[in-house]
């Protein structure tokens, strides 16, 4: 898989006093503003991941994923994982699961293009 197909990083799934937090890498040849990517589904042994209350994590920022439009001025650079926390969800250390991670680019000097990535794979609970 290339870099720029895979979308889950090698950081993986970790299990956090907060909830579930996966590794996700732009699927993209350059760094992007986060306001051009999305995060449209996420799901863990085949049940789909409600994302309402879903958090990105970057770089020491924070912010709701639905806010994830709203953030022109914070840049995801290309070689960096950025994690994406699900609230509530747990999983006991050491287990395996199935993980599906959907991520949208809308580079914004191609307009109108949104390129869909998505990747499943097996991980171990960090």
């Amino acid at each position: 898989m290339l870099p720029v197909e895979r979308v889950i990083g090698e950081e993986g799934l970790s299990a956090t006093s907060e909830g579930l937090k996966l590794a996700m890498r732009l699927p993209w040849y350059r760094s992007l503003p986060f306001s051009t990517v999305e995060i449209p589904e996420c799901a863990i042994d085949g049940e789909a991941v409600d994302l309402s209350g879903a958090i990105v994590e970057y770089d020491g920022a924070r912010w709701p994923l639905a806010e994830l439009g709203e953030q022109t001025n914070a840049f995801w650079f290309v070689r960096d994982s950025a994690f994406l926390l699900l609230p509530g969800r747990t999983a006991e250390p050491g287990s395996e699961h199935s993980v599906s991670l959907t991520v949208n680019v809308n580079p914004p000097y191609i307009p109108g293009m949104k390129r869909a990535n998505p990747q499943t794979t097996t991980l171990r609970v960090n």
